[in-house]
């Protein structure tokens, strides 16, 4: 199942930044998603606004909860499952909802 994960911290928070640096922060992450055998599809940051957006294929809400662990120790995570559109779209004709 697909997931977005929205994760972001404050600037006194930022692993990349002068006041907390972490220069183990994305081997930690790299790390954290491998172990607990989350697939990372893609991800994507938006550095000066400190937020990360993953997307990932996880079946276990456990693993995707160990995951994220390391977004966890410098700020706040949100997870949402997704579905690619084209799969919505095949599934909203199929239930009645869309054309």
């Amino acid at each position: 199942m697909l997931f977005v994960i929205v994760a972001d911290h404050t600037a006194e928070n930022c692993p990349g930044g002068l006041i907390r640096p972490d220069n183990q922060f994305t081997a930690k992450l790299d790390e954290s998603m491998k172990k607990s055998g989350v697939k990372v599809v893609e991800g994507y940051l938006d550095a000066p606004g400190h937020v990360w957006y993953f997307i990932v294929d996880a079946n276990d809400a456990a693993a995707l909860s160990n995951a994220v662990e390391p977004f966890r120790l410098v700020g706040t995570v949100r997870i949402s499952p997704v579905m690619r559109y084209s799969e919505g779209v095949t599934w909203a004709k199929n239930i009645g909802i869309q054309k």
